[in-house]
């Protein structure tokens, strides 16, 4: 029997809905018994004559100082030498002590590190999409999932509105979706979200939990938390999706895969320092952990070191989360802006805010009869003002998160005098 093989009765073993779910990449996938893996296997050993890297033959880094010496306060070793593929083991652990905040003894895998949580998602769709499985994914959502999803995997979108006519997140829509799905199935949400700007009311967490948990399965829902925790408002949702729906998955119905990172939630945009967290505990998520692993390997090899470093050395700061929570009251404080001047565009007129609670941005909806993408071009050409135009809903989207505030006022009064001209 092969690992691959040995891995995949492992999950059909203790998580048959994984197991059931895997790609046919998914299921070949298996981290090689390799030069990484030998090299960890002689990392006891007083000679070491294994992996290709240059080293004072004891195990330490010899990089040019021109390079080593801009590496102040981070350990050369786990900067400047190969590192693990699933990432530095205390900075994975670092991480589930901080998710798990919320977790309340929920047991886990141990994360993954990856790439950004960009790879996270291409390595979740290695795993779980090809041709014939469906992503249920509300509209309008980020365009890279389509390169994700459909251009390098085969799978199909399928949207459903993301809100209701009461202007909440549309579980309806989501249960009829599913309902409508022929093979196999993967459900992506994604809170707060991008391009809305939005986090359910906490009353609506439940029915959308019990929608997912009592499914007949197999179903794989993934948790985009990009912008987790980033939220304004009182009475919506905070925490992950990802703990409640793991408190009641049941194994052989349901997998939860988290996917987040340190890109928003230690502000640390480039360093492309993202985790990969499943459901399933114990050898189950180990087995799932060793099919990231060998994602990983056959296309980054291994996650880059002094970016886990730096990561690793920010968790580790006495003072990271008043550091954090300063820039987010920063941030509230141009949301606040953003919806102060959106307050005043007139009512029944042809620019209309769309609910917004979280995240960086805010969606604004145009006039049917004015083309989004022009108004966007015209803001550029004659205003000097650059927005995303999301043409599925003819809507523009504001990134308040990169406007400062005394600025929000002006932004608006020059969207509007762009409308009018068109």
């Amino acid at each position: 029997m092969t690992k691959a093989e040995q891995l995949n009765e492992i999950l059909r073993r203790d998580a048959p809905a994984a197991a059931a779910s895997l790609s046919r990449f998914g299921r070949a996938l298996a981290f090689p018994q390799g030069i990484p893996s030998q090299t960890a296997e002689a990392a006891g050993c007083e000679l070491k004559a294994t992996i290709g890297q240059l080293t004072d033959g004891k195990g330490h880094a010899m990089a040019v100082d021109a390079l080593a010496s801009h590496l102040v306060g981070i350990e050369p070793e786990q900067a400047l030498l190969y590192g693990n593929a699933a990432g530095l083991k205390p900075l994975r652990e670092l991480w589930r002590e901080r998710q798990a905040r919320e977790g309340h003894g929920t047991p886990t895998s141990l994360p993954a590190v990856v790439c950004g949580l960009t790879h996270g998602l291409s390595i979740t769709a290695d795993l779980f999409m090809e041709p014939g499985v469906e992503v249920l994914v509300p509209t309008p959502y980020w365009g890279n999932y389509r390169l994700l999803f459909e251009a390098r995997h085969g799978a199909r979108i399928v949207g459903y509105p993301f809100f209701d006519a009461n202007h909440q997140f549309n579980t309806q829509g989501l249960a009829e979706a599913l309902a409508g799905v022929q093979g196999r199935a993967v459900v992506l949400l994604n809170f707060p979200s991008n391009p809305q700007g939005f986090s359910p009311r906490l009353e609506d967490v439940e029915p959308l939990v019990t929608l997912l948990v009592n499914h007949p399965g197999p179903l794989v829902v993934v948790l985009d938390d990009a912008y987790h925790g980033i939220v304004f408002e009182d009475g919506a949702l905070r925490e992950s999706l990802f703990w409640a729906l793991s408190r009641r998955a049941d194994p052989a119905r349901l997998l939860v895969v988290k996917v987040d990172g340190c890109t928003k939630e230690l502000l640390f945009f480039g360093g492309r320092v993202g985790f990969i967290t499943f459901s399933a505990a114990g050898e189950a998520g180990e087995a799932l952990v060793d099919k990231v692993m060998a994602s990983t390997r056959s296309t980054v090899s291994i996650p880059p070191g002094p970016s886990q470093a730096l990561a690793l050395a920010a968790l580790r700061h006495p003072e990271i989360d008043a550091q954090i929570q300063e820039r987010l009251t920063m941030l509230r404080g141009r949301w606040e802006a953003m919806q102060a001047a959106l307050a005043t565009l007139p009512a029944g007129g042809r620019l209309k805010p769309l609910p917004n609670n979280a995240g960086f941005f805010g969606l604004v909806a145009v006039d049917p009869d004015i083309d989004v993408q022009e108004l966007r071009l015209t803001l550029i050409r004659d205003h000097s003002v650059g927005v995303i135009s999301i043409p599925e809903i003819n809507a523009l989207r504001l990134a308040f998160c990169s406007t400062r505030a005394e600025d929000m006022p002006e932004l608006i009064r020059r969207i509007q005098l762009a409308t009018s001209s068109l």
